[in-house]
């Protein structure tokens, strides 16, 4: 929902290049380059440390740094996604801050139509910064994983898909809080998005916690369910302003006593396509 929308408009116009008509896009295997339809579901794990992440569109990536240079890093550990303060006098007005810290955005190079995505991760327990994993498309739909470090018991999730009877998009509208059933937003827990052609469900540590179903989000007369394909976007990002947007995510970030630097962790992502599958057998 919240990530910048600049970077995003960014890595729009890269991925473009790789699209012929809309229809095909390059994707990386581990030997050669094969095009691929964007609405193909194609299974997928990573851990972060083989060199699949570029700095720039790449034909033989999977993934694509949409932030500046230094913005992450890979290891053993995975991919760590960092947010530095702003430089400068930051100075704070009701629930905002004059300055944003700029966080690191990787989105996927690769898109696709319904699958199973979980992703391995952890973020810091900051008030006002938020570490997200979506599915975003070129037509906006998103479907979210946005934990809180303001709120480190619980994790939210939430869809958009802008419909044209609506003066844009309905905000708050499919959002839901989750709880864990143990740790907090600083633990590695393994979140999952389940999305069918007729439902979505979210998961945490192998426990199923909400399903949306399509029916259920007809909304002033429109269906508000992401149909169309989408990629994956990781992201930590400091939600110190404007006014509302602060105030959801506990802010904003105090720079007396938060540190100079912090990182999110992703040790893994997993996509799996039992739809694909599934439509093959019929």
């Amino acid at each position: 929902m919240h990530l910048h929308w600049l970077a995003y408009l960014l890595v729009l116009a890269l991925l473009s290049m790789a699209h012929a008509d809309n229809v095909r896009l390059v994707h990386s295997h581990d030997t050669g380059i094969a095009l691929r339809s964007v609405s193909e579901c194609e299974e997928l794990s990573t851990t972060f440390n083989s060199g699949n992440i570029s700095s720039g569109l790449s034909s033989d990536t999977s993934f694509v740094a949409i932030s500046p240079a230094g913005s992450y890093s890979t290891n053993s550990d995975g991919l760590q996604l960092f947010l530095t303060r702003p430089n400068g006098k930051i100075t704070t007005k009701g629930s905002i801050n004059d300055k944003v810290a700029t966080g690191a955005t990787i989105n996927s190079t690769f898109t696709f139509l319904y699958g199973r995505v979980t992703f391995y991760f952890s973020g810091p327990t900051v008030p006002g910064i938020v570490t997200a994993a979506i599915l975003v498309g070129d037509s906006h739909d998103e479907i979210d994983i946005e934990i809180l470090g303001g709120d480190p018991k619980h994790w939210q999730t939430n869809i958009f898909a802008p419909s044209p009877h609506n003066n844009g998009t309905i905000y708050g509208a499919f959002s839901g809080v989750e709880k864990y059933a143990s740790g907090t937003v600083d633990d590695i827990h393994a979140y999952t998005i389940d999305w069918s052609s007729t439902r979505i469900a979210w998961s945490v540590d192998g426990r199923e916690v909400r399903s949306l179903a399509s029916e259920d989000t007809m909304k002033n007369g429109a269906r508000h369910f992401p149909a169309k394909p989408m990629r994956i976007q990781l992201g930590i990002w400091d939600a110190s302003s404007p006014e509302g947007t602060s105030e959801w995510a506990r802010g904003p970030v105090d720079w007396n006593t938060a540190p100079h630097k912090m990182s999110a962790v992703f040790q893994n992502i997993t996509v799996d396509c039992p739809y694909v599958r599934n439509r093959n057998r019929a």
